[in-house]
């Protein structure tokens, strides 16, 4: 994955969707899977969490950042109406197989199932990688 270095905070460019194949099939999976309303909070997590990256000085990588962030509330759909686990788990459970299907490095998929599963506890997210803390943010900021 491509590690974004992220501007000064007096420098502001503007925060844009990741355009990869990976992005838009992500895209795409969450459109047919989500309703709307949970397609834009994801999409809008994502647009939080970056500008809030940017702004910060974290790093991130904005791919991996995507794919967590669409993939935060996948949990919440009717495909994971009988699943015993919690909604955070069943999302990124979800986004593991998404992106080892896609021979994403473990390193990453691990990075973003964390970012997933912890994306509803605050306290610690902001301890670790950029892509899991800014998801967690991004959550809370549009919720």
């Amino acid at each position: 994955m491509k590690h974004d270095k992220t501007a000064p905070a007096n420098d502001m460019p503007g925060v844009v969707i990741p355009d990869s194949q990976l992005a838009r099939e992500v895209a795409q999976l969450i459109r047919d899977t989500e309703s709307e309303l949970l397609f834009n909070h994801s999409t809008r997590v994502y647009l939080w969490g970056a500008l809030l990256g940017k702004r910060n000085g974290v790093a991130f990588d904005s791919e991996l950042l995507y794919v967590a962030s669409m993939f935060h509330d996948i949990g919440l759909t009717s495909a994971y109406r009988d699943s015993e686990l919690r909604f955070e788990v069943d999302g990124a459970n979800a986004a593991r197989d998404f992106l080892r299907n896609h021979h994403v490095d473990e390193a990453d998929v691990a990075k973003v199932w964390t970012a997933v599963a912890l994306h509803t506890t605050p306290g610690i997210p902001e301890h670790m990688h950029g892509e899991i803390a800014l998801v967690q943010a991004g959550a809370g900021m549009d919720v």
